[in-house]
């Protein structure tokens, strides 16, 4: 029996499954695991998660890359075409009994490919509220492991799939934040609050074009806070197509951190040690509030109409800033405010279902019996 995980995407969707890759492996010893990977950096953090298992049998397969990326990539993207990718790995994926995928558009790249085999489970790398969590082309997918009753409720009410087809399962990334980024790191030789600001990436969504300078150049200015600019790590991947600035270097402070992708950005560590969290659609607030509720921070760059709107749920988490001008007053508000943690503490469970099993082993043993072992 051949299981394959993909690692064909941004490096932020590989902690989302790496780790139930490695269970898997240590459930039956006549599995076959492999995880496909597009680039070195992919392959480190791979590696880097499978030394946490001495008796794991899983092999990290770095694949060739296209000619196209190795010499030319005008654009500097960080990593491949997964439709390129998708290509090269043909011959495993044809032999494969299964693919795991944090990715909406594997189907559609395997369907192209001629790719019908496998059983197709899709594990989630986001668990917040907008639509792109609850994709109509799910349907598409075998099964899907979700992280709490939150997600598998409302894919039913949207008819995108069937219970049966679902299982709760938390989230495999906690896993591997918690084992080795506990609570605790500091990256300031201060006691003063960390905020941490982590744009999302889509043009049309983010609010890093509009708020980064007027950001960065408030905590120079303010001293009292230590400031952590992480923006979602496809901001760099895209900065040729879209025109996303990332020189800041003006900016550099003894209390400001700027980070275009690092480790710290991807696998929870800056998450688990700040103590406010600003940002505007990315899902990773929940990952921010799910152990510990926290001062939040929203930035309306786009004028959305989000007030009940399902959508923006999680805006409900802390003061939503409309304009510049209001920034200092609701900034400030949210650091102190507690109604907003209230809140919190009273939705979190809907969206992780976590127990004293790890959710990598929930998950591993989920795709276990659906492959009948």
């Amino acid at each position: 029996m051949k299981i394959i995980f993909l690692y064909f995407y941004g490096l932020h969707q590989l902690y989302h499954s790496a780790m139930i890759a490695m269970e898997l492996s240590l459930l039956d010893s006549n599995l076959e695991v492999l995880c496909l990977s597009c680039n070195k950096e992919h392959t480190d953090a791979l590696n880097k998660i499978k030394n946490l298992y001495p008796e794991c049998k899983t092999s990290i397969i770095q694949l060739k890359q296209p000619l196209r990326y190795r010499f030319l990539n005008f654009k500097k993207k960080s990593y491949p075409s997964v439709n390129a990718m998708v290509k090269i790995a043909k011959n495993y994926l044809k032999g494969a009994d299964c693919i795991v995928t944090t990715s909406h558009g594997t189907p559609k790249m395997l369907d192209k490919n001629n790719i019908t085999k496998p059983i197709l489970i899709y594990q989630y790398h986001g668990c917040g509220d907008r639509k792109y969590g609850f994709d109509p082309g799910f349907k598409r997918f075998n099964f899907m492991l979700l992280p709490g009753i939150y997600h598998q409720n409302r894919l039913i009410e949207e008819n995108i799939i069937a219970k049966e087809k679902t299982f709760i399962v938390g989230w495999p990334k906690f896993d591997y934040s918690l084992k080795i980024n506990p609570n605790g790191k500091k990256f300031f030789d201060n006691n003063n609050p960390v905020i941490l600001y982590t744009p999302h990436w889509e043009p049309q969504l983010t609010s890093f074009k509009l708020y980064s300078v007027f950001l960065l150049k408030f905590f120079k200015e303010n001293l009292n806070y230590n400031f952590i600019f992480a923006p979602h790590v496809l901001i760099k991947h895209w900065k040729t197509h879209y025109g996303y600035r990332t020189d800041f270097s003006e900016f550099e402070s003894k209390n400001i951190i700027i980070d275009f992708g690092s480790d710290f950005s991807t696998d929870g560590t800056y998450l688990n040690n700040s103590d406010m969290y600003i940002g505007d659609v990315s899902s990773m607030v929940y990952e921010f509030i799910a152990f510990k509720q926290r001062p939040c921070l929203f930035l309306n760059a786009h004028n959305i109409a989000w007030k009940g709107n399902v959508d923006y749920r999680f805006w409900d988490y802390g003061p939503v800033v409309e304009s510049f001008d209001e920034f200092e007053m609701k900034f400030k508000s949210a650091l102190k405010d507690e109604k907003f943690i209230e809140i919190q503490q009273t939705r979190i469970k809907e969206y992780f279902d976590l127990n004293e099993t790890g959710s990598s082993l929930r998950a591993a043993k989920e795709i276990a019996s659906v492959l009948n072992l």
